[in-house]
């Protein structure tokens, strides 16, 4: 992963490249396939995703609330705000995903306050749409 691929994703568009650059060695690739399921609501939130190709159904108790596509990030609310996952994330279509442990996210957070407030304000906006 190039810390400059980075900068298409909103959460790290507008952090300095040092940022960027610690981020960019902590997100590991992974591909899924269609049907799976990628976050469960009540379950402990242990990664924060990044959406790279394809398409996932959110429903918060059985509700579809949105569709995320390439770009989109999710898991950042269980990481920061809860310690438990707010939604269902399930894969309609074959993706390709970045993921980071909540370790590794919580010490980005700690090591640069510009990326903690930036997915602070990222998932509070989130919660207050659904």
């Amino acid at each position: 992963m190039d810390a400059d691929d980075l900068l298409t994703i909103p959460l790290f568009a507008n952090v300095n490249g040092e940022v960027r650059e610690k981020a960019a060695t902590r997100l590991n690739e992974v591909n899924v396939v269609l049907g799976t399921p990628l976050a469960r609501q009540g379950d402990f939130a242990y990664h924060f995703f990044v959406v790279r190709d394809g398409l996932a159904a959110v429903t918060v108790d059985d509700k579809h609330v949105d569709t995320l596509g390439p770009g989109a990030t999710f898991g950042e609310i269980g990481v920061l705000e809860r310690g438990k996952r707010t939604a269902n994330v399930v894969a309609i279509t074959p993706m390709r995903l970045l993921t980071m442990t909540v370790w590794d996210f919580n010490d980005l957070a700690e090591s640069s306050p510009e990326f903690a407030a930036h997915a602070k304000t990222m998932a509070q906006e989130r919660l207050s749409r659904d």
